[in-house]
């Protein structure tokens, strides 16, 4: 039952309908909502300080049908603290297909942008991405993993969508999903 909400909602956002059926998507939200606090108190050890404020961000994002921007996430900590972990439960939370899902995008900084000789192209090439997956369906999530080894200024290039904006270019970002690890 779970996956067909999550289908239904993803359907209702990324088909345009989602204003015309209002009271159906408040109720998948909740579903959501539920469906990650459940999987974060159960599959998340030792995090709990973390669990509420992400339980609370992005349950308060999901149920906001007009948020003033998207979500930005900033997950902190050593390798094997949780935070792709809890990346993976976000999306499953969200998405039918989890992280397999069309509408996420992971970006590993040493396999996508290994060359700081090639910055440039980069950003060219990050902004065209995201543009064009937000254009597909608003609700699209981005995960930026190994923040710390991304070639410096990269991530400038899309400061611009993370920011309290109705639309840049014809397009709105307001119902994104950025993820910082």
């Amino acid at each position: 039952p779970r996956k067909r909400h999550v289908l239904l909602l993803w359907l209702l956002f990324c088909s345009g309908v989602a204003e015309a059926l209002e009271p159906i998507s408040t109720t998948i939200a909740v579903g959501i909502a539920a469906g990650l606090k459940t999987d974060l108190e159960s599959k998340l050890f030792g995090q709990h300080i973390a669990s509420r404020i992400i339980l609370k961000a992005v349950s308060g994002f999901m149920y906001n049908d007009n948020p003033r921007k998207p979500l930005v996430l900033s997950l902190h900590g050593w390798t094997g603290t949780g935070k792709t972990f809890v990346s993976k439960l976000i999306a499953d939370s969200i998405y039918a297909e989890g992280m397999q899902s069309s509408f996420v995008h992971v970006f590993t900084s040493t396999l996508h942008f290994p060359h700081s000789e090639h910055i440039a192209t980069y950003k060219s090439q990050l902004q065209q991405w995201v543009r064009g997956k937000v254009i597909n369906c608003e609700r699209s999530m981005f995960i930026f993993d190994e923040m710390d080894k991304m070639p410096p200024g990269l991530i400038d290039s899309i400061k611009q969508y993370l920011d309290y904006h109705v639309k840049l270019d014809g397009v709105s970002y307001r119902k994104s999903i950025f993820i910082f690890l």
